[in-house]
């Protein structure tokens, strides 16, 4: 049933890739880091869309998307191109040990195999368990937060506007950070399909796209274009249960899955302005080859010419306009990113300062300054962008020896171990602290984030705790989904450091030169067959293991968040069907009450007729909660009548008592409606009926 959808699929992966590549393209990245930048930039470029259009009198889509992309490629263009510096001689190039395997001169094809490869594979396993997930096209996910994403949707294409500072009028809020909302928006617009349909698509190239494309270009600038690091983060990529299908599975985190997906991109280049970066092309965006005045600042760092931080500062803005919008949190956990950067840097800085303290006492008192600021800072974000005190009430889900290990086998949320990342990451952990330099960075910000996990799984409530994860909501699922990027990237540095180690030992060892070439009367065509074949084994096994343990779980758990029956915790196959039936017994411009936590809500996204409530916890109106609060005396007080003739509802939605989580919130007036003698039934679906309010003249 998918396969009639591939069009729409190819279309929407051109969609939200074109915008961002135009850009990349423009800031001179080229091969595969322009392709991997466009996903970042995509969603930057549509949140400057969404939010900008309703300022000009356009509907937010194709155009205002396209325009915004055309403009800042021109921006881009001519940064870039301003920043330029002529080449130098080629004898004044200076190698370092820091650069990667693969020249950067050498043909892009060449240089990128891996990394497309990478891509591919990640890709294509995570399609496919995406696939299995949602089940089947029109599917959607029977969780509290569906309701709002789902209709956000529909609200934003037929009011043409998905920004952030409009959308969350919709339920009688204010500013909503609506990143992902505005990306669905444009599927949705683009290829016509329906609501459920468009997220669905939406989700998979979030997924099998964003995620693979964004996640191995980290990998790739952490540690260089070696085959053996680069395939082995594809892998990782499309192994780990905590992401990205944990998203689907709990909340449901549309936005949380977009904001993720992107995250390693904004990394990657945070790295790159830090000279954090070595694996990074060396004929980057509008860079000539560095010449001597550009050497690196230190082993294991790459180096930056002028050339470089204009553009990079570009690309780092528009990616973080982007994430800042897709999901506050996940800026934060940016920010937290950029932490051991920021003091590795400043230690270096300071310590290289302090040593001409006599010379330069100003150099030292402007590097300390920088370095307090900084601090302040991170200090002064890390308490103002957090949730409000009451949305932030999740408690532990275990003990912290529990949750330890949990971050320790990348197994968080009582998910099986990761048995194929989590040996290979933590080996990559163990590298770190051989070659600090290099990888120091990359080790503490793991640390950093399991620290952070365990005290949100396994610690109690308290004002610590608060201050620690409060940003995630103090909520587990939203911190586990942090963990595969410092994963996917240890693995890179786990098998990168395996693979030099490797070299080294073939060249002192007859057997393993044996093994790892095969016999000498190969010839070299033979001994080149022999190695692919071995990698191809090892590739395959990979996978496969890969795809057991904690991913194995998700998956099945993930897609029973999709399955629609007559038991589904959200809107049931009757109701489902009553909901398909409205164009046909409710009037296009009818408001429908009823109970939003039984999935009643959701006859705006599915069945295209607008619902009281939009999303769980929207406000109503006085003469809304009058209905609520008293349909029940319709016939004997005239004032309920007042409030249905007011609000145009005259239909009400009625699917029992059965709600999302198992609560109960029926309201007074929707009691026992069949007994009401100021109803008639239009139409029903096994236990879903829908009402009419007869006792009122319209």
């Amino acid at each position: 049933m998918w396969w009639s959808f591939l069009p729409h699929i190819l279309g929407a992966v051109a969609l939200l890739i074109l915008p961002g590549l135009m850009v990349s393209l423009a800031l001179r990245f080229r091969g595969f880091e322009a392709l991997a930048l466009a996903p970042a930039f995509s969603v930057g470029i549509i949140v400057l869309a969404s939010t900008a259009a309703p300022f000009v009198g356009l509907g937010f889509g194709l155009l205002p998307t396209a325009a915004v992309a055309l403009v800042l490629a021109a921006v881009a263009a001519w940064g870039a191109r301003s920043r330029s510096v002529p080449a130098p001689p080629a004898s004044a190039a200076q190698p370092t040990h820091a650069s990667p395997p693969v020249s950067g001169s050498a043909p892009w094809w060449r240089r990128d195999a891996a990394a497309f490869a990478a891509v591919l594979i990640a890709g294509l396993l995570l399609a496919v368990r995406v696939l299995q997930a949602t089940g089947t096209p029109d599917a959607f996910s029977q969780t509290y937060d569906a309701v709002f994403h789902l209709n956000s949707v529909r609200f934003a294409l037929d009011t043409g506007q998905s920004s952030s500072l409009t959308l969350g009028g919709m339920t009688g809020g204010g500013f909503y950070p609506a990143g992902w909302n505005a990306v669905a928006t444009l599927v949705a617009a683009t290829t016509g399909t329906g609501v459920p349909v468009a997220v669905n698509i939406t989700t998979l190239v979030l997924a099998a796209v964003f995620w693979p494309l964004s996640v191995v270009l980290l990998a790739k600038w952490a540690v260089g274009a070696r085959p053996a690091g680069i395939l082995g983060a594809g892998i990782a990529a499309a192994s780990l249960g905590a992401f990205p299908l944990l998203m689907m599975d709990f909340g449901v985190l549309y936005p949380n899955l977009l904001a993720i997906s992107v995250l390693p991109a904004s990394i990657a280049l945070a790295a790159s302005l830090a000279g954090l970066a070595p694996g990074r092309t060396p004929h980057g965006p509008g860079l000539a080859p560095r010449g001597p005045g550009l050497a690196p600042r230190g082993p294991g760092l790459a180096p930056h010419g002028p050339a470089d931080v204009l553009p990079t500062v570009l690309a780092l803005l528009l990616a973080l306009s982007g994430l800042v919008v897709a999901h506050p949190t996940t800026f934060m956990a940016w920010l937290t990113w950029t932490l051991p950067m920021a003091a590795i840097l400043s230690w270096r800085a300071i310590a290289h300062a302090w040593r001409g303290r006599q010379t330069e006492p100003r150099r030292l008192r402007l590097r300390v300054l920088g370095a307090a600021g900084y601090a302040a800072v991170f200090l002064t974000l890390w308490i103002v962008l957090r949730p409000p005190a009451d949305a932030a009430f999740w408690g532990p889900n275990g003990t912290a020896p529990q949750a330890f290990g949990e971050a320790l086998s990348f197994s968080p949320v009582d998910l099986s171990p990761a048995w194929l990342v989590a040996p290979l990451a933590l080996l990559g952990l163990w590298a770190c602290l051989q070659a600090p330099r290099r990888f120091a960075w990359i080790g503490a910000a793991y640390l950093v984030f399991a620290g952070l996990y365990v005290v949100v799984a396994g610690f109690p409530k308290s004002p610590t705790r608060d201050f620690l994860t409060g940003v995630w909501y103090n909520d587990s699922p939203r911190i586990a989904a942090l963990l595969p990027v410092a994963a996917v990237v240890l693995t890179a540095v786990g098998l990168d450091w395996a693979a030099r180690a490797l070299v080294s030992a073939r060249a002192r060892s007859r057997a393993l030169a044996m093994a790892v070439d095969g016999p000498r009367r190969l010839g070299g065509a033979g001994t080149a067959a022999y190695r692919a074949a071995v990698g191809l084994v090892l590739v395959v096994a990979a996978v496969a293991l890969g795809q057991q343990g904690g991913f194995k779980e998700e998956v099945q758990l993930a897609s029973s968040r999709y399955e629609i029956d007559d038991d589904s915790p959200l809107v049931s196959t009757d109701e489902l069907a009553l909901i398909h039936r409205l164009k046909d017994t409710v009037p296009a411009d009818a408001l429908l009450i009823g109970n939003p936590y039984t999935g009643a809500a959701l006859s705006y996204a599915l069945g295209d007729r607008k619902s009281a409530q939009l999303h769980i916890m929207s406000s109503v109106s006085p003469a809304v909660q009058k209905i609520y609060d008293s349909a029940g005396t319709i016939t004997s007080d005239p004032s309920v009548c007042q409030a249905v003739r007011e609000a145009n509802a005259f239909y009400i939605l009625d699917f029992g008592s059965k709600e999302v989580h198992r609560g109960y919130h029926t309201p007074p007036g929707l009691f026992r409606l069949a007994y009401n003698p100021g109803m008639e039934l239009v139409d029903s679906e096994g236990r879903a009926r829908l009402y009419k309010i007869t006792a009122c003249a319209s």
